[in-house]
């Protein structure tokens, strides 16, 4: 459930829409931002297996997290997508990705999912069940806290590049550069 109608980066979206709208066993909607329609999305996915998670218009959206703190299985059709905590997330283990133009083959998609064993739809659950606390705002250790370890990690690089720059010596780009161990400054090697 979501806005059938992107941007640029969520052209994918209509197409899939059209595929999916008529496959038994799949409930797809357009919908909008209103607080029912965040229920009936909310419901959805807490009692779906899996949760299309299609390109849009930012590298990486709510639906995401919200599939995942519903242990429903991501389905994420992008070819290059930001995950967030991949440093510590092996989404392999938890989602199952598509390429684009695979996906926009008919009965590709839904042929995909529906040869999934219960029991690996069951371990998807459970490593699901083992990072939701990353995506949930009101738990201890959870999204907040993980956002501040991230920029924290980063901090040092930040600062270090910073003073890297400022040391740095500033030269002419116009100015010719021997690379070589000669002195001449020709560039042309006479002695070894």
């Amino acid at each position: 459930m979501g806005n059938r109608f992107r941007k640029e980066g969520g052209k994918i979206r209509d197409l899939l829409f059209q595929l999916l709208e008529n496959e038994e066993d799949v409930i797809i909607k357009h919908g909008t931002q209103s607080r029912e329609s965040r229920r009936a999305a909310s419901h959805g996915m807490h009692t779906s297996k899996f949760c299309l998670n299609p390109a849009g218009d930012t590298p990486s959206a709510c639906r995401l997290f919200d599939s995942i703190v519903s242990l429903c299985v991501p389905v994420i059709v992008s070819d290059s997508i930001e995950l967030p905590f991949e440093d510590v997330i092996d989404y392999r283990k938890i989602a199952i990705f598509v390429e684009s133009n695979a996906a926009l083959k008919p009965e590709f998609l839904v042929s995909m999912l529906r040869g999934i064993t219960t029991e690996r739809i069951l371990e998807y659950q459970k490593e699901l069940n083992e990072v939701k606390r990353y995506f949930q705002y009101g738990v201890p250790n959870g999204t907040v806290n993980e956002i501040w370890r991230q920029v924290a990690q980063k901090f040092p690089f930040i600062k270090l590049s910073i003073n890297r720059d400022r040391r740095l010596v500033k030269r002419d780009l116009n100015a010719r550069d021997c690379s070589c161990l000669c002195s001449n400054q020709t560039g042309i090697i006479t002695s070894l």
